[in-house]
């Protein structure tokens, strides 16, 4: 199914805002099933694109990632869009920022 709509990229990094609770299995799962525990990730996201990357290279992503300053930046797709201070754009939980 094609995605219809906007979505915002969500915050990667290790802020509270971001992922700071995922661990290296988390974050591969998600990759690999396009869920993070019940919850589907947006369509958006081109989980086929990526879920036949070994899990060598998918825990290398993810420990990059851990190395990324915390930013905090709320990103909720699944919140009605509105507009970002921070990034100066409207996605889901912008107003909270």
């Amino acid at each position: 199914m094609p995605f219809v709509g906007r979505a915002a990229s969500a915050n990667l990094t290790p802020d509270p805002s971001g992922i700071p609770y995922y661990d290296t299995k988390m974050f591969v799962d998600a990759i690999r099933t396009g869920s993070v525990r019940a919850r589907k990730l947006n369509p958006a996201m081109p989980t086929e694109v990526y879920r036949g990357m070994t899990d060598e290279d998918l825990s290398a992503i993810f420990a990059y990632l851990k190395t990324l300053k915390p930013i905090h930046h709320h990103v909720d797709n699944t919140e009605p869009s509105a507009f970002c201070k921070l990034c100066k754009v409207a996605h889901g939980g912008g107003n909270t920022n």
